[in-house]
Parts: C-alpha cells; sequence; structure tokens
C-alpha cells in the first residue's frame, strides 16, 4: 500500500491533544504537508481540514456528533472515525476485517475517546492519586510564555510523540490478537486447574478472561531470560484472586527456599503478585504451595482502616 500526498491544515496558536493526535493519524497514511493557519481562504484549498474552519473534522459547533455512549467527538475521534482502520490496515495487512475492528474499537475506546472526553469539557473522573492523562502531556508541547518562534517546531514534537503512542497501542493490540492461540492452547492443556504455563511470556489476560469462563485459574507461570516466574490473576474487582502466601513476602533466594522448600526459589515481590525460580518444577512446586494457601480473607479493622485512608487522601 502506497500513501497518497495530502495538504492537511489545523488552526495555529495554542494546540491541544485532539489536533495533535488526529495529525498523527494522518500522517500514518498520507504523505502530509500541514499548514497551520486560521486564514479561511488558506484552509478553503486544502484536502483534510481539522479542528478548525467547520467542515466535517471540525467539533467546535452546537450540533457536536456523538458516540452512542454520549461522549462527542472531538477532531481527533473525527479524524480516526474517518481514517482509523486505514491506519490499522497499513500497520498490518494481514488482519481480516473483525479483527480491524477488534483494534479500532480498541483504540478509541482506550486513547481516542478520553482525548475527546477532555477537549468537550467532560472532565474525566480524578483518581486518588493524580495521574499525568495524554491529552496534558501533548499540550505540555506548548512553548513557554517566553519562547518565540517555537511553536511550529513544538507542534511538530507533539505530533511525533503521539504517533509512537499511537503506534504502540496498535502494535500491542495486535499482539494480544496473535497470542491468542498460544493462550488458548496453554489453557486447555494445563496439568494444575489452577495454573496455566506458557512457554514464554505474552499478553495473556484479556483472553484469559474470554476463556477462563469458571474463573478457574489463579495463576500464571511463564519463562524468562533468567528464570521462571508465577505471577497471580487478578479477578473482575481488579484485585488479585489469590495472593502468594505471606511468609515468603520480600524473601529472596536462600530465605525463601528455607521458607518454601523449593531450594531454587529466587524471590517474591513484596506485593506478593509475582514470584521466581530457576526450573519449571521449581515454579510449579511454589505454584502448588500457593494454591494449597488458603484464602485471606479481609477483617473488619482492616476494611475500617483502608475507608479511613480513603478520606485522609481525599482530604
Amino acid at each position: 500500500m502506497e500513501k497518497q500526498f495530502k495538504k492537511i491544515g489545523t488552526h495555529d496558536g495554542k494546540f491541544h491533544a485532539d489536533e495533535v493526535m488526529a495529525t498523527a493519524i494522518l500522517n500514518e497514511i498520507f504523505v502530509t504537508e500541514l499548514i497551520r493557519t486560521r486564514n479561511k481562504k488558506v484552509l478553503d484549498e486544502l484536502d483534510i481540514v481539522y479542528d478548525v474552519n467547520g467542515g466535517e473534522f471540525d467539533h467546535h459547533g452546537i450540533d457536536k456528533v456523538m458516540r452512542e455512549d454520549g461522549t462527542p467527538f472531538s477532531s481527533c475521534g473525527l479524524i480516526w472515525n474517518k481514517f482509523g482502520k486505514d491506519v490499522i490496515r497499513f500497520k498490518n495487512e494481514s488482519l481480516d476485517e473483525d479483527q480491524i475492528d477488534e483494534i479500532f474499537n480498541f483504540i478509541d475506546r482506550s486513547l481516542v475517546e478520553g482525548i475527546d472526553a477532555l477537549d468537550n469539557g467532560i472532565w474525566i473522573d480524578k483518581p486518588e492519586i493524580p495521574l499525568m492523562n495524554i491529552s496534558s502531556i501533548l499540550s505540555g508541547f506548548n512553548p513557554l510564555w517566553y519562547e518565540e518562534d517555537k511553536e511550529n517546531q513544538n507542534f511538530n514534537k507533539a505530533v511525533e510523540f503521539a504517533a509512537s503512542i499511537l503506534n504502540n497501542k496498535i502494535s500491542f493490540k495486535i499482539s494480544v490478537i496473535k497470542a491468542k492461540e498460544k493462550v488458548v492452547k496453554a489453557y486447555e492443556s494445563r496439568e494444575i486447574p489452577e495454573v496455566m504455563i506458557l512457554d514464554s511470556y505474552c499478553p495473556y489476560g484479556e483472553s484469559l478472561k474470554e476463556i477462563d469462563e469458571r474463573q478457574e485459574i489463579l495463576f500464571v507461570i511463564f519463562k524468562s531470560k533468567t528464570n521462571y516466574l508465577l505471577q497471580t490473576i487478578r479477578g473482575k474487582d481488579g484485585k488479585d484472586k489469590k495472593k502468594l502466601p505471606k511468609e515468603w513476602m520480600g524473601k529472596r533466594d536462600e530465605e525463601l527456599a528455607n521458607v518454601t522448600g523449593v531450594s531454587d526459589a529466587t524471590f517474591c515481590h513484596t506485593g506478593r503478585f509475582i514470584a521466581g525460580a530457576v526450573s519449571l518444577e521449581g515454579i510449579k512446586n511454589l505454584a502448588r504451595l500457593s494454591i494449597q494457601e488458603p484464602f485471606e480473607h479481609e477483617s473488619m479493622m482492616e476494611k475500617i482502616m483502608k475507608f479511613a485512608r480513603k478520606l485522609f487522601i481525599k482530604k
């Protein structure tokens, strides 16, 4: 597939995440010449214009185009809605239409819709611990108030950064699709009902949620560069279905080996969500011990303390 040449345009002045990401999307499928201006005569002569001048890709009018869930499109969403599937086809021509739809919807939901919401004045709920979002990161490329003649230069830097994020997200989703067959095979051939063993790491979470209808899997084993790892699986509530035993927490090498009786055990994370052993048999033994350990039940005092911490953080 060859890229066509297009003259594209958006407004000048302070830039935001929506037109930055829209530019990155267009650059994936076209050879572009970008003009940033508010001059209507200039914009009217361009092939694609967005976030300014009215028209198909300008969301500033009264009659906004809305998603089914009620989130209005910004120029980013409008451009993605029109050209997103072509971007994915350029990325990997072997994908079928169902896979393209799956990736398209994933990018829209996980990347584009948040940009659209914030640009349209819809504030996304603040977490207890503030997190940077893609909109603030891209807007942060604007030149400082005392910097002159850097607007277009910084815009281009922001577009380059946005393109890396877009491509990473698409590549990740393609890798999830390609890993599904491997995950299904590991799930169906497991020797311990609660444990899925992968011969090497691949993104398994999404596929496992789909195939493990009875929520049997508690742990996943996979080989890293130096040893084998045992990792917990999170349930629908986002919490580990079963943490690794408390006695293992933060212990390494000989100390962990003495506690577990597994001679080649190497470490257990303080968060009790991952542990390691040199051999496959060693890591399977750690898995068996974890399965045998009784489930923990949060005490009433622990619930009260957790609630109190949340109140303190909010204040």
